[in-house]
């Protein structure tokens, strides 16, 4: 028997989707497995859904959040009740193919170096096609190219920092993965479509977190300041800014490198 495997699994509001969420994980090819559901105080019918599933598998942990909490606040909770070293996040709208977590579970156990383990997405739903999410080697900076349900080990993740309250309103994913790469963790691709992405009409955290975009990722910049610092494509971007239209979106991020850069520069000369 392998390391156990905690598939957490937060939701609110999703009831009419967090069955597949839930049986996805059951139907997994690896065994040593613990299902961690936390239902953040939803107002649907999650509750009763996820209830049923934990009265019939003995490996299903349910949390009830008294109070609604967020995801960011519902991943640490789970994260810190479950039993096992190596974690993948399930959010409850999504499903993943039954031997993502044996591949991933295996790339962990050879690989020590190897931080966080991801794969290729495949979107169902509203949009039936491949979820391109950009190259990891160039563009990681830049947007979150590693998904959500991704494996890591919880003393990494512990090391780390958790999710953070201040990537309240999303990309707390990204955040976290460079996290990773700041504390020199390294990331291996699985070449397969192995996290199947829900899109529907209804408006997602993914949605909300574009609106919130400039302040999200002033944030990100201020926590993971060295990573732009000592990244080439970063400072090949903020000069390219001036004549090429697309890097506009990146004037937040081109005030902040200058500020930091001067704060360096500050500390070196006193």
């Amino acid at each position: 028997m392998g390391k156990k495997v905690s598939i957490i699994i937060p939701c609110y509001n999703q009831g009419m989707y967090v069955a597949e969420a839930i049986q996805s994980a059951l139907d997994q090819t690896y065994d040593n497995i613990e299902i961690v559901c936390v239902n953040d105080a939803s107002t649907d019918n999650s509750r009763k859904v996820i209830q049923k599933f934990a009265n019939e598998h003995n490996n299903i942990i349910f949390i009830e959040n008294p109070e609604n909490k967020g995801v960011v606040d519902s991943r640490n909770i789970a994260i810190s009740a479950c039993s096992g070293e190596y974690i993948l996040p399930l959010d409850a709208d999504d499903k993943i193919m039954p031997t993502y977590v044996e591949k991933a579970a295996t790339i962990l156990d050879e690989n020590p170096n190897t931080g966080v383990v991801y794969c290729r997405v495949r979107r169902f739903g509203l949009k039936e096609d491949e979820w391109a999410l950009g190259n990891f080697e160039t563009d990681m900076l830049f947007c979150n190219c590693v998904a959500n349900c991704s494996m890591f080990r919880k003393a990494d993740f512990m090391e780390v920092g958790q999710y953070n309250q201040y990537m309240k309103n999303g990309l707390e994913d990204w955040d976290l993965w460079l996290g990773f790469m700041d504390k020199g963790f390294s990331f291996h691709k699985i070449d397969e479509m192995l996290l199947l992405y829900r899109t529907y009409e209804a408006e997602s955290r993914s949605n909300r977190a574009q609106k919130n975009e400039d302040e999200l990722f002033r944030n990100i910049v201020r926590n993971h300041p060295q990573l732009y610092l000592d990244s080439d494509a970063c400072i090949s971007k903020i000069f390219k800014m001036d004549y090429q239209p697309k890097y506009k979106k990146y004037k937040n991020l081109w005030i902040l490198f200058v500020v930091i850069a001067v704060m360096e520069f500050l500390i070196i000369i006193f």
